[in-house]
């Protein structure tokens, strides 16, 4: 009803069929084989596959230059040249400031070790897994030990 409308010819492809949209296929293949040695590469569980294949989309934006154009995909999204100096090495040891969250003893410690996850889709804030609350958290106030990778 739509198409026809405004004269717009609606194609369908094949289920299933990966043969018939390559450029997408190579992508998410890309980012599969990207998400898979981020999780092997930190001997991460599984059930992370979805924070992995989240950052390695992050990054490919920000580093993958587009040949004709000379521009990342960010680049040509945002119009402003994409800063990478806020990476980090994905699953690397790192403590998250408990800010007054939990209420504190005098002599407990004031951070939580994690595991870093990703970059927040929301904010400028980095995601990591808290392993004493076993809760993924967003935010800015953590400390990264990139030394030791294998956790």
């Amino acid at each position: 009803m739509f198409c026809e409308k405004f004269g717009i010819q609606h194609n369908f492809s094949a289920p299933r069929i990966l043969q018939q949209n390559g450029v997408v296929e190579r992508k998410n293949r890309a980012l599969e084989e990207i998400g898979r040695t981020l999780l092997n590469e930190t001997n991460l569980p599984k059930y992370f596959w979805a924070d992995a294949v989240n950052t390695a989309c992050y990054v490919l934006n920000r580093v993958l230059i587009k040949p004709i154009l000379k521009k990342t995909p960010y680049e040509l999204f945002k119009g402003i040249k994409s800063i990478i100096s806020h990476f980090r090495v994905f699953g690397c040891k790192c403590f998250i400031l408990n800010n007054g969250k939990d209420n504190p003893s005098k002599f407990d410690s004031k951070t939580n070790e994690g595991i870093f996850l990703g970059y927040s889709s929301q904010s400028h804030a980095y995601r990591a897994y808290n392993k004493r609350t076993m809760l993924i958290e967003e935010t800015v106030h953590i400390t990264f030990d990139e030394t030791n990778q294998k956790i």
